[in-house]
């Protein structure tokens, strides 16, 4: 920020990105010469969330204000307990997975904690397990020295956030509050070893004064604040973030449907690809409908699929809304009698937590209420460019024939393909192999006509006005053998990424069966040893923290595992691990009280066992998985 035009306070270039500008002073220039610097943080998070609140309010009559939600929603905090955090805030990748169920947090304080810990910091100096450990009461809390009691007491006697290195140098090393800030701000990204041979003094000499300090003490406790460092989040940051993560957790708990609307129109953001979100909603009862031209709007929406019988009771409040209490199966409302019959599943008030009998009857609802309608944007070759003429045509009614597609939607001859090929145009009522011929057809009688007379959308010609005539020519398609499920099921990852019917492993359940592979769901109920599991590869992290160690985590259609590759592992599998993303794991599975691991021994392509097993041939597009997959994963 800066009273005068940027251009006469900092040198400034021209960005890739149209009208705007960078300073080419780095933030470390910018705080050097006095200028007030803001950082903005952007949360895909806070962008699902309103578009979920939105949503809520129009499809439930529901005004949910999180200003006002309580803090202790014990359904909430169970969810987090159990790990079921999958598009939750914050507490969705496998580290939090793994020690949700350990560090059980009961309150939002334990949530900021829960949010905190998993941090280069705190994992460097060595502060998660010592911290589980003693949240489970399995061991004692522990200082160091007495003096850092009063600044480690919340945290059980390690070191979270930075506002506590802070205070450690001031009250345990001596040194001032501006001393101090220096001395985070010292040992962040630009260390030198002089300046830090400067630091590692001082501190010892004021640690030295204490009484009963040791040297051994004073090592150790530079050794954890230097770990620590500037790679750690503030408290203030923690719980800003935790309450983010509540918030989300409650959405995703009460409104699950809403919720993942919310999640894939915000998208990318978050730690898993859309296909994992969607199972996971599926697996939470959300009924998840395909893409479908006469159906989908641009983005993805809720959509009411209804349960046969339901009618409403009684007249709507004052403010428009229904209580859940009205609601009974019963006879179709008469069609025009001005009353929405969509069911209100909770009473509009300034913040709403469905009673525990409305809870119990809507989870059973929801899987056939609201559902979700995946959006054409998650089709390849469909971008925001055709957003608004999709909508609108939509608007003027549905398309009746490839004909009729052609010549309203103005797409290009492979985006109709990509459409047709994931049954985006089934509600056509034609087999989608008769489309595609009839597709070769209608391009090639009339590229003629539409070289010139059409822009890229529309089907218009500008100059003309008027819309184009396009009739199917008159050969009949041929006798075309259906589509097969594993091709279907390809040309559904192929084009959006997932199938909104079936998970990509289902295609090789049967396979897996014969090869003794287990499905993720009966992991918790086996005992640690020996097992085979198959899956798709998510997500796959190799973090510095972690010495070389890499980690997987592998879905099938009942759910996902943690796969951990030792170093010796990795380098003896990295090249099938890297190029395929369908595999086929052997190792050991190891049980910690309710989180289960397995750490991986041997690693196939699960397309190629699977074949060898008497599987179905895999298609193109689940094949191309091992390429798309890796390229996504990076």
């Amino acid at each position: 920020m800066t009273a005068a035009p940027l251009i006469d306070i900092a040198p400034i270039e021209r960005a890739t990105m149209k009208d705007r500008v960078v300073v080419q002073f780095d933030k470390r220039d910018v705080e050097e010469l006095k200028l007030i610097k803001l950082d903005l943080l952007g949360l895909g998070m806070l962008a699902a969330i309103d578009e979920t609140l939105q949503l809520i309010e129009h499809d439930c009559a529901t005004c949910v204000v999180l200003d006002s939600l309580p803090e202790e929603i014990s359904e909430v905090f169970g969810m987090l307990q159990a790990a079921d955090t999958v598009g939750v805030f914050q507490v969705e990748s496998r580290a939090q997975m793994q020690t949700l169920p350990k560090s059980r947090p009961m309150s939002l304080d334990d949530l900021v904690v829960e949010v905190a810990i998993i941090r280069p910091g705190p994992i460097q100096g060595n502060a998660v397990h010592p911290y589980l450990r003693r949240k489970q009461g399995l061991e004692p809390v522990t200082y160091l020295h007495p003096s850092l009691e009063p600044v480690l007491r919340d945290s059980m006697g390690v070191i979270l956030y930075q506002e506590q290195v802070m205070r450690i140098a001031i009250e345990v090393a001596g040194f001032s509050p501006a001393e101090s800030d220096g001395f985070r701000r010292a040992m962040g990204t630009w260390r030198s070893t002089r300046e830090m041979e400067k630091l590692h003094e001082r501190f010892h000499d004021g640690c030295m004064r204490q009484p009963g300090m040791t040297e051994e003490i004073a090592e150790e406790l530079f050794r954890q604040v230097s770990a620590f460092a500037s790679f750690g989040f503030a408290k203030s940051h923690a719980a800003a973030f935790a309450r983010t993560a509540y918030e989300s957790s409650f959405l995703k708990l009460f409104y699950p449907a809403q919720f993942l609307v919310g999640l894939i129109n915000a998208q990318p953001m978050g730690f898993y690809p859309v296909e994992v979100l969607v199972n996971d909603a599926k697996r939470h009862g959300v009924a998840v409908l395909p893409v479908d031209l006469n159906t989908s709007s641009y983005k993805t929406t809720t959509e009411w699929i209804g349960q046969p019988g339901w009618a409403l009771a009684g007249a709507a409040g004052d403010d428009g809304s229904f209580d859940d209490e009205t609601l009974h199966p019963g006879e179709s409302l008469p069609e025009g009698c001005g009353i929405d019959a969509r069911p209100r599943p909770v009473r509009a008030t300034s913040c709403v937590v469905p009673s525990a009998a409305a809870r119990e009857r809507w989870s059973a609802e929801s899987a056939t209420g609201w559902g979700v309608r995946l959006g054409l944007h998650l089709v390849k070759g469909i971008g925001e460019q055709h957003a608004e003429l999709l909508d609108r045509e939509l608007e003027h009614g549905p398309y009746v024939s490839l004909a009729d597609v052609v010549e309203r939607t103005g797409l290009p001859e492979e985006t109709i393909e990509r459409l047709i090929r994931t049954g985006a145009l089934d509600s056509l009522g034609r087999p989608r192999r008769e489309l595609l011929w009839q597709l070769r057809e209608v391009a090639g009688a009339t590229k003629g006509r539409m070289d010139g007379r059409t822009t890229r959308l529309g089907g218009r010609s500008p100059a003309a006005g008027r819309p184009m005539d396009l009739r199917l020519p008159a050969t009949a398609a041929p006798q075309l053998p259906a589509i097969s499920e594993s091709e279907r099921l390809g040309d559904a990852y192929a084009v959006v990424g997932l199938d909104a019917k079936r998970q990509v492993i289902a295609l090789f359940r049967d396979a897996l069966d014969r090869l003794g592979a287990v499905p993720n769901s009966a992991l918790a109920d086996r005992k640690s040893g020996p097992v085979r599991i198959g899956g798709l590869v998510v997500t796959r992290q190799h973090p510095m923290t972690a010495k070389g160690t890499v980690f997987l985590a592998l879905e099938d259609e009942t759910g996902m595992v943690n796969v951990t590759l030792w170093p010796d592992t990795w380098a003896r599998l990295r090249s099938v691990v890297r190029r395929h993303a369908l595999l086929l794991v052997d190792g050991e599975l190891q049980r910690e009280s309710s989180v289960v691991n397995v750490i991986a021994h041997e690693v196939r392509a699960l397309t190629t066992v699977a074949e060898r097993a008497g599987g179905p041939e895999s298609p193109a597009g689940v094949r191309q998985l091992g390429h798309a997959g890796m390229r996504r994963l990076g």
